[in-house]
Parts: structure tokens; sequence; C-alpha cells
């Protein structure tokens, strides 16, 4: 006889795998409408309850601020460890072409940027995803312009205007090429529109 039984744990046990729900969240965000895709559905295709889903995010917009800083950390970072090292401009200038213009993060990634989705959806997002997307807006900017700055300082930045332009004007051709690419436009021609657009940085 066991004088000495396994005591029960206290607590729910935590049986939710938070990287499966931000893997499916992140593919699902970034595939369909924002706007119309609803919480239950995220929870019947990652195969959890929404009970669970809220112990481990809170609500629905900490889900969304989750699966945004999971895509900083696997997708916009490297662009932005990119644009900070001492490539010359032309060169980062290319990379940063072809990574906009690729499926950027799994295999099978859907075409166009998440933040920039997100961005453009910020009606349906709650309170701490649009602080979560003026943060990485704001980043954005400043990777760029400190990358003019340093380019310029190089001698390899001859266009007439201000670093603080220059990422403002950066920012928006990207914006532009992610939103053309998620409306099903042609890479290449994309990446053509791209190329044209910079041509006159350096």
């Amino acid at each position: 006889m066991n004088l000495n039984p396994t005591k029960p744990s206290r607590g729910r046990p935590k049986t939710l795998d938070r990287d499966h729900v931000l893997d499916v969240a992140m593919d699902s965000y970034w595939k369909e409408d924002i706007g119309s895709l609803s919480l239950n559905e995220i929870c019947r295709r990652s195969g959890v309850s929404k009970p669970g889903l809220y112990r481990e995010f809170t609500n629905e917009d900490g889900l969304m601020k989750a699966v945004l800083i999971r895509y900083e950390e696997q997708v916009l970072s490297p662009v932005q460890e990119m644009l900070n090292s001492n490539s010359p401009f032309r060169e980062a200038l290319d990379n940063l072409v072809l990574f906009a213009t690729s499926a950027s993060c799994h295999h099978e990634s859907p075409m166009g940027c998440l933040f920039v989705k997100m961005r453009e959806a910020r009606m349906h997002l709650g309170e701490a995803t649009r602080a979560q997307v003026d943060l990485l807006e704001e980043q954005g900017l400043s990777t760029f312009k400190e990358w003019v700055k340093r380019s310029k300082a190089n001698g390899e930045f001859s266009a007439d205007m201000s670093p603080e332009f220059a990422a403002t004007y950066i920012d928006a051709q990207l914006t532009n090429a992610s939103s053309l690419l998620a409306h099903g436009e042609d890479p290449q021609t994309v990446k053509k529109i791209l190329l044209v657009s910079f041509s006159m940085l350096g």
C-alpha cells in the first residue's frame, strides 16, 4: 500500500502549445482579411479552446500583439540587422528589394508583409496591437533614416533629400510593393517597380 500518494498539482494543467497557436494565427492573419477572421476560427484551426487561448493571451488583442512580435522577430529583425550592417548602400538596397518581393518567413508564406497589412487594418486592431504597430513603424523609419545618414557620409547616397524624407520615401515604396503583392501582382513586376523607384537614391 502506498502511504505517500503523489499529490495532484494545483491549478489547471497547461496544455496549450503557444508556438503552434502563434504559427496558426500568423498564417491566418497573413492570408486572410483581418477584420473578418474570428477568434473562434483561430481556436478551431489551432485546436484550442477559447478559455485556454484567453488564459495564454488575455484576449484577441493580446493574441494579435503576440503574433506581430513573433513576425518582427522572424521577419523584420533580420532586415533591420542587414540595414544596420556596414554593407555598401547599393548591395543593401538590392537585398531590401529581394526581401520585399519574396515570401520571407516560411516556405509557403503569403506574398506581401503582415506588418503592412496590420498597419492598413488599424481600425480592426485592439489598443495593444495598434501600439505595437506604431512602435514597429517608428523603429523602421529610424532604421531607414540612420541607414541613409551612414550612406550619405560614405558618399553612396546621391539623392538630394534629407534622411528623414528619404526614410519616409523608402517606407512608402515598400508599403506600396507589399500591397501590390498582397493583391496578386506578379512579383517580378513589383520588383521592377521598386528598382525604378529606388534608382534615384544612389
